[in-house]
């Protein structure tokens, strides 16, 4: 499998064990990427999950953040880099994407992947050679054992 990029939005939805579809959407495609050893991230996504998880109304104790991040070390996530904020402010410019969004896009574009896990962006959209999906409208790949 191609290394799939995935944005702040998937990685909260993969922890609500509350969110239904869309949790069970987002774990079969955790497990997916993470069988696969393909999965991707960037160090703002980690960032926003860290402080979007711990200050949420039922916050995730600190300690478990924390080891969700260390879990996501594995994927050695994108550092944002001169380059990369070149691209992003290029999207943002381009595509009238809010800035986060466009940061997210330029980390998967300079990621090496051609495709981006998001629950906000279009599914279906092209950006910059990054294809979006939903998790709920792209299934996973079935999980090699």
């Amino acid at each position: 499998m191609k290394p799939v990029f995935v944005d702040t939005s998937v990685l909260i939805a993969a922890e609500d064990v509350s969110g239904g579809a869309l949790y069970r959407a987002c774990l079969a495609w955790l497990d997916a990427l993470w069988h696969a050893r393909s999965g991707r991230t960037g160090t703002q996504a980690l960032v926003e999950f860290y402080d979007q998880v711990t200050t949420a109304p039922q916050p995730m104790p600190r300690g478990d953040a924390r080891a969700a991040m260390r879990r996501y070390q594995t994927w050695t996530p994108w550092k944002t880099d001169a380059a990369t904020l070149e691209t992003a402010w290029a999207m943002e410019a381009r595509h009238a994407l809010a800035w986060g969004d466009c940061l997210a896009l330029a980390c998967a574009q300079h990621s090496g992947c051609t495709h981006m896990l998001s629950l906000y962006l279009p599914h279906g959209a092209q950006f910059g050679g990054v294809t979006v999906w939903h998790p709920l409208q792209q299934a996973a790949p079935a999980a090699a054992v």
